[in-house]
């Protein structure tokens, strides 16, 4: 179905929500069901099914919420975003065409124009066992270039999978991600592991090379773009505070960044001092440093990440 998906929704009681924790605070009031509401002036869609809670606005085609049934959630979000039309900080915003600043153009917005960009449902199937929803542009944003996004919830398992077909008479160079926000206790208790020996970049230290070690604490600013081709070899934040771990895999992707502001954090309006412990980027990319940016003629490019909650320890 094209355009704003409202078919067989339910109107949320509060219809409009502008307060903390707002979105969690007001499903877990619910009946298992499908509803619509408006978040900050963002256009939301609610699903409360046997399986857990997913949030997806539209305004970006963003995953703001996953929460299996008996976890606690697995995405983080802002409790102080800016107005709608923006970017929303958290869940997992889609990064494309290009990831970061703009290689060539740096007064262009920060992670290309999808995160901004107006969504529409295409296809849902949802019942009590799981659900998938596919996704695309309301609009066009690159003319000839096709892109969807298809969310799956299985399993108690959450995937995506941002496609890109190029339709066009002529190669296309870009870069992208999937850049999931994870909820954690506290940032000084966690720990990331799957990446041992894997080449770096800091960021931070003006993209000086590095390796990553066994496992990655976190005690400052971080960003660091991992040579990390994933496929069999997940990702794991190990979360000592709330005693569980989250397996991040990924395909399409040979970068992986992780990212937590640190002081910094004090500078970004959408996350301050009082929010910037409570989360941590693991984030499948596309990269210029380690990916091909190019896609050919006719082709198709697909780039996927998936998140399950672990027991505490994890065993990977």
């Amino acid at each position: 179905m094209k355009g704003r998906y409202h078919a067989q929704q339910n109107r949320c009681p509060m219809g409009y929500l502008r307060m903390k924790n707002a979105i969690e605070q007001e499903i877990s009031s619910y009946e298992n069901g499908s509803y619509e509401l408006q978040w900050f002036g963002y256009d939301l869609q609610i699903f409360k099914y046997a399986w857990g809670e997913l949030v997806i606005s539209l305004d970006g085609g963003q995953v703001l919420l996953f929460r299996p049934v008996g976890e606690s959630a697995v995405l983080w979000l802002t409790e102080k975003p800016a107005d709608a039309p923006g970017a929303i900080r958290g869940g997992i915003p889609v990064c494309w065409p290009w990831f970061a600043e703009h290689p060539d153009t740096p007064e262009l917005p920060k992670h290309g124009v999808a995160r901004t960009a107006c969504w529409q449902i295409e296809h849902q199937m949802v019942d009590q066992s799981g659900g998938r929803w596919v996704l695309s542009p309301e609009q066009s944003l690159w003319a000839g270039v096709q892109l969807q996004l298809e969310i799956i919830v299985a399993d108690a398992e959450l995937s995506l999978a941002l496609t890109t077909t190029n339709r066009s008479d002529q190669p296309v160079t870009m870069t992208q991600a999937l850049h999931s926000y994870f909820a954690v206790s506290d940032i000084s208790d966690i720990e990331i592991q799957g990446l041992d020996e894997c080449r770096c970049l800091d960021k931070v230290q003006g993209m000086q090379p590095g390796v990553m070690q066994h496992s990655l604490r976190f005690n400052a600013e971080t960003d660091l773009v991992v040579e990390h081709a994933g496929n069999d070899e997940a990702v794991v934040i190990i979360d000592h505070g709330w005693r569980r771990a989250l397996r991040i895999s990924k395909q399409g992707s040979g970068s992986t960044v992780i990212w937590n502001p640190g002081p910094a954090a004090a500078n970004i309006s959408d996350v301050g001092m009082d929010q910037v412990s409570q989360f941590v980027c693991v984030e499948a990319a596309r990269t210029r440093f380690f990916d091909d940016p190019v896609v050919a003629v006719g082709a198709t490019q697909t780039l996927a990440t998936s998140v399950r909650v672990l027991p505490y320890p994890a065993v990977r």
